[in-house]
């Protein structure tokens, strides 16, 4: 699919972008009422005759024997019996906690036409049942392709299940014909563009779409944003972005607003009962599709924004998505401001200096944040799809009791420069949830 950006005061450029058979969910998040673990029966194109690892002991219940098979392209077949709704696939690695097997996941009403669920799929670093996601669909038929792990070209899963339904908080219900306010709950924010221009929750509530910067994955139904290294900024800043902006009451035009914002419950009574909120929870499911690759700063390269927390002139939060074009898997770390613009960098996955973590996430693999503020402790929790959580408290200084706080979330491009030869360098993202609360 090819788009186009057209930006004011800048040249046009192209946008290449992929979709991806990737669903929203991740390993850890609890099952629908409605779902079930299938039944099934287990083929393979082949097996390791030294060790009797035949498919059969993928499906057995244990995780002391395993399947394995040599090569790329070589297929574990798991058969329901009938044709069930398919939502969910977990497996189990060999030796999964010191590498990392690369594979696809597909489905098939006839065992013959194979539709492809998942493409390029990474595991995490642990031993356990890892779940990946997949968008529903009527399957008899359920097919993992290898490709090998990190120390060899073998593939070797433990154990495999399949699970029907739709998950709580995944994609599974997410529409690829609707606008993202048809999935997704957008009457309490507003957005900023990469030409500066913002559009009020009111229209963004009744199903704007940019088709560039601001849109539905036709695959996933997903939420896009996109955001170029050269366009528009807004004030005081020097970077563009497609992001929300958190208006708790969109009826006040002002941004500025006390309805529109929240504040810490160790604030004042006075400025408590003004307030639109009292501290605060952002959820968020997505994948970083895309980062820069180009620029004149190599710091700045391939650095991406995607969650703050936002006061009157400071940010108690950026979170960072950061992967370099040599990197395999990117970094997940906060900078926090305090009240004289001084900020800290704290790590949660590798961090600024600690750049291609091992426990890192690659692009395009779905993953999941918290940010939560309770008085003046804010959590962050940050979980890879099939991984566990990282957890990480920071206490913001007092000086943020009786400031003004917002959510932002989306995409905020953080490198400014493009050395591509046709100026078409850029940020992407989709979201498969997104929610924001206080309580």
């Amino acid at each position: 699919m090819k788009r186009r950006f057209a930006l004011s005061k800048k040249m046009a450029f192209c946008l290449i972008s992929a979709a991806m058979l990737l669903a929203g969910l991740f390993e850890g998040q609890s099952v629908a009422a409605n779902e079930s673990k299938y039944p099934a029966s287990a083929s393979a194109s082949s097996y390791d005759t030294r060790c009797a690892c035949d498919a059969s002991k993928a499906v057995d219940g244990s995780l002391s024997t395993r399947w394995s098979g040599e090569g790329d392209g070589t297929w574990l077949r798991l058969d329901l019996g009938s044709a069930q709704p398919v939502s969910l696939v977990k497996i189990a690695f060999y030796n999964g906690d010191t590498r990392t097997f690369t594979f696809d996941i597909q489905t098939s009403s006839d065992g013959s036409n194979w539709l492809q669920a998942r493409n390029a799929v990474t595991s995490a670093h642990n031993n356990q049942l890892q779940s990946f996601s997949i968008p529903v669909a009527e399957a008899r038929y359920v097919r993992i392709v290898g490709y090998g792990n990190t120390s060899n070209d073998w593939n070797s899963y433990t154990e495999v299940e399949i699970w029907g339904g739709t998950t709580d908080g995944g994609s599974g219900n997410l529409d690829p014909a609707k606008p993202p306010s048809g999935n997704f709950d957008l009457t309490k924010w507003k957005i900023t563009l990469p030409d500066a221009s913002e559009i009020p929750a009111s229209a963004l509530a009744g199903g704007y779409e940019h088709p560039d910067w601001f849109y539905t994955d036709p695959v996933t139904g997903g939420m896009v944003f996109t955001s170029p290294n050269i366009g528009e900024t807004t004030t005081y800043s020097t970077y563009t972005r497609s992001e929300l902006r958190e208006m708790l009451n969109p009826s006040m035009n002002s941004a500025s607003s006390w309805a529109n914002n929240w504040v810490t419950s160790t604030s004042s009574p006075s400025i408590k009962s003004h307030a639109g909120g009292v501290d605060g929870t952002m959820n968020a499911t997505l994948r970083v599709d895309r980062v820069s690759v180009s620029g004149n700063e190599a710091d700045k390269i391939g650095r991406v924004v995607v969650g703050q927390i936002h006061g009157p002139s400071t940010e108690p939060i950026r979170l960072y998505y950061h992967k370099r074009p040599s990197d395999s898997r990117g970094a997940v770390y906060f900078g926090t401001d305090d009240l004289d613009n001084n900020n800290t960098w704290v790590n949660i996955l590798g961090g600024p200096n600690q750049l291609n973590p091992v426990n890192g996430i690659a692009l395009s693999q779905t993953w999941s944040y918290e940010i939560k503020v309770t008085g003046l402790l804010m959590t962050v929790k940050v979980i890879p799809e099939g991984g566990s959580a990282t957890t990480v408290n920071h206490t913001l200084p007092s000086g943020y009791n009786d400031k003004y706080l917002y959510f932002k979330t989306g995409v905020y491009n953080q490198n400014k420069s493009d050395t591509t030869s046709d100026q078409s360098d850029h940020v992407k993202a989709t979201f498969f949830s997104l929610t924001h609360m206080h309580p």
